[in-house]
């Protein structure tokens, strides 16, 4: 996996384009970040990293950083650039 099929995924979850998702944006900033958008998410990085995925791990999600370093904790070699 690379990093900007993860960044194209979690900016279709958003509705926003994938060149202005960046590490420092705070998910909750994003209008379309809700209930639906976490599940969402939930699936499409377990369907990323091939791993399950917790609800418990995605709430401690603030920033999409966040989310870039939770998948390459999970990926055994982690992301390509």
């Amino acid at each position: 996996m690379d990093e900007l099929e993860l960044q194209r995924s979690v900016a279709e979850i958003l509705e926003v384009a994938p060149e202005v998702l960046k590490e420092s944006d705070e998910l909750g900033s994003f209008e379309m970040y809700d209930s639906t958008a976490r599940l969402s998410l939930m699936v499409c990085l377990s369907d990323l990293t091939g791993q399950p995925m917790e609800l418990a791990a995605l709430q401690q999600l603030r920033t999409y950083g966040d989310v870039v370093m939770l998948v390459r904790s999970c990926s055994g070699n982690g992301l390509s650039s």
